[in-house]
């Protein structure tokens, strides 16, 4: 068994890999996250504290985007391109990767992928909701 930060000790926790191809817009979007993220904890940050971050806050911003920013950040077309990046989380986190991405689902009417609600999350540390 392992201990976290606080020494409690856990059984390793499952984990999820996305592999994805982003355009250079989402790839600067997420990197600009990034360094905020950072400069706001003082330490580097990866893409899997990104979304650990996001998707655990207990305020949910990524739940309380407003639809038109919801529509103009989910847009799968010109998300996708050449910049590969590979994210492994942890299962819950996936979890709630999935929760967000039914809940956006409902809203816009229209499935969203992964790298749909990844965008959200940088949106998330980039516009400060």
């Amino acid at each position: 068994m392992k201990e976290d930060q606080t020494g409690d000790s856990h059984q390793p926790r499952s984990q999820t890999a996305h592999r994805l191809k982003m355009s250079p817009a989402a790839f600067r979007a997420l990197s600009s996250a990034l360094h905020n993220l950072s400069s706001r904890e003082l330490e580097l940050c990866s893409p899997r504290r990104l979304l650990t971050t996001v998707l655990s806050s207990s305020r949910r911003e990524i739940f309380h985007i407003p639809l038109s920013d919801l529509d103009a950040i989910c847009h799968h077309d010109s998300l996708v391109g050449e910049v590969a990046i590979n994210i492994r989380i942890d299962s819950r986190i996936n979890d709630r990767l999935r929760d967000f991405r039914d809940d956006a689902g409902r809203k816009l009417g229209r499935s969203v992928s992964v790298i749909e609600a990844i965008n959200a999350c940088a949106h998330v540390l980039n516009e400060g909701l």
